[in-house]
């Protein structure tokens, strides 16, 4: 009896210990989320996924359903998947919630920075219920959750709550073999992008960007730079590097004359202010009059 007393006894406290360093590294992982500039998050719940844009100044929320039958590419192979598909079955890919969070973001033109995936309805009580819930995958950290979670239990009481369509025009509609109707997205939808999600912050700053495809991929720079006017911001070049990047992005510039900009864009894409061994140069040809630029990587 006491050797069984002892074996759970020594179970309980490596249990207690993993959960520990669980928690830790939930609170270490990298914090995304400013209420001053707000966070276009994708919510996937069980009933149905799409973005939720929360501005905290403003004390307005936008949800936005994306439709069962519209479909995307998904991840660096780009094959197509539906809607419905994703939050019903899942995507057959490596770290699944942040493959569906950067190509619809890619695809819609638009920063979409966090994702929570938990089996809650589409709606900020749903998202409320998945910041909670210790079974959601999710990107952001604890402190991310907690500061978020404060924020929308305070929006649920006095926000404006703004219910948001795809346009019928960003999409084309196509007729299946089998008779069945899916959307897919057209260029329009990038006009759209830029008048919806910007963030009050970074439209005030003016700032101009150049953004830098080191990533091998072509489109990659092209991608970035829609989603960064979405927000307000300039893009006045799109240049490919000489060399690729192991980094997901890299920052120059003077961050402390547009502050909220640069924060804006090290929490999108999860930026780092370039070193003094990070030279311009190594990766494009010629001087560039932006005030910031971004070189955007492989992120290894």
């Amino acid at each position: 009896m006491s050797r069984l007393y002892k074996f759970f006894h020594i179970a309980g406290v490596v249990f207690l210990i993993l959960v520990a360093l669980m928690v830790l590294l939930g609170a270490l992982r990298r914090n995304i989320y400013n209420a001053k500039l707000g966070i276009n998050l994708l919510l996937i719940g069980e009933g149905g996924m799409g973005i939720v844009s929360i501005r905290q100044n403003s004390g307005v929320v936008s949800l936005m359903r994306l439709p069962n039958n519209l479909s995307i590419p998904i991840g660096a192979n780009g094959g197509e998947y539906q809607m419905e598909a994703i939050y019903k079955i899942g995507l057959p890919l490596p770290d699944p919630s942040n493959v569906a969070r950067t190509s619809i973001g890619q695809a819609l033109g638009v920063v979409v920075a966090g994702v929570v995936k938990s089996n809650v309805e589409f709606s900020l009580t749903g998202l409320r219920e998945g910041l909670l819930s210790f079974s959601a995958k999710t990107n952001l950290s604890l402190i991310d959750r907690y500061l978020l979670l404060k924020d929308v239990n305070e929006l649920l009481g006095k926000t404006m709550s703004l219910s948001v369509s795809l346009p019928k025009n960003v999409m084309d509609i196509i007729e299946e073999p089998d008779g069945k109707t899916i959307y897919r997205l057209n260029a329009a939808v990038f006009v759209w992008s830029r008048n919806q999600w910007v963030v009050d912050g970074v439209l005030s700053e003016t700032a101009e960007v150049t953004v830098v495809n080191a990533t091998g991929k072509g489109g990659r720079a092209r991608q970035g730079a829609r989603q960064i006017e979405s927000a307000g911001t300039r893009v006045i070049d799109v240049l490919t590097a000489k060399k690729e990047e192991k980094e997901s992005c890299l920052i120059w510039g003077d961050t402390k004359v547009h502050p909220k900009t640069a924060e804006f864009l090290i929490n999108s894409f999860f930026c780092k202010p370039a070193q003094k061994k990070n030279l311009l140069k190594d990766y494009i040809d010629r001087d560039t009059k932006s005030d910031l630029v971004i070189v955007l990587g492989r992120g290894d």
